[in-house]
């Protein structure tokens, strides 16, 4: 956060003034494993499982060791809380291990379901689109998100760039 800006909770949802910026950026944090226990546990689970059999097949410790490393990795947006943040300029999303921005002039597609809503940088539906764009998980705060957004795309493309849809669910 910048010196001197103002920050007020909300829940899970943080509104953040920079210091002399005209329009407040939009910043949350969400824990999907706070919010699904039961796949928080089924998931380190099957982490476990995964690196225990690697070690045990492959005769080594360390093997297991990477492979932990490595499944805990590849859930740790799960696992981990995520931060989101809406400026100006775009939107950041940063976990663990993850670290996605993208500006708004490259948004050209706004998808959004309950859970969420998913910046895209296709014009159109692709099966690229799970490893393009920026997921945004809401932290109840849809309606907030989904008119920051709305601001924004409009001052980049108008309305062509919002669709409605639902996406697969992560988890």
């Amino acid at each position: 956060m910048a010196a001197g800006g103002n920050r007020h909770n909300v829940g899970d949802v943080y509104r953040t003034t920079p210091a002399g910026a005209g329009t407040p950026a939009l910043q949350w944090t969400i824990h999907l494993a706070r919010r699904r226990p039961a796949k928080t546990t089924a998931a380190l689970a099957i982490a476990a499982a995964g690196a225990v059999c690697a070690g045990v097949g492959f005769g080594s410790v360390w093997v297991g060791a990477l492979a932990a490393g490595l499944l805990m990795a590849a859930i740790s947006d799960f696992l981990f809380p995520i931060r989101y943040r809406m400026t100006e300029e775009g939107a950041e999303a940063r976990g663990l291990v993850m670290r996605r921005r993208m500006g708004w002039s490259a948004v050209k597609r706004v998808v959004s379901d309950e859970l969420g809503v998913k910046l895209s940088p296709l014009a159109r539906p692709s099966r690229l689109e799970a490893y393009r764009g920026i997921y945004c998980w809401f932290a109840d705060n849809a309606d907030e998100v989904m008119e920051f957004i709305a601001r924004h795309t409009e001052a980049v493309g108008g309305d062509d760039r919002r669709s409605a849809g639902s996406l697969p669910r992560g988890s």
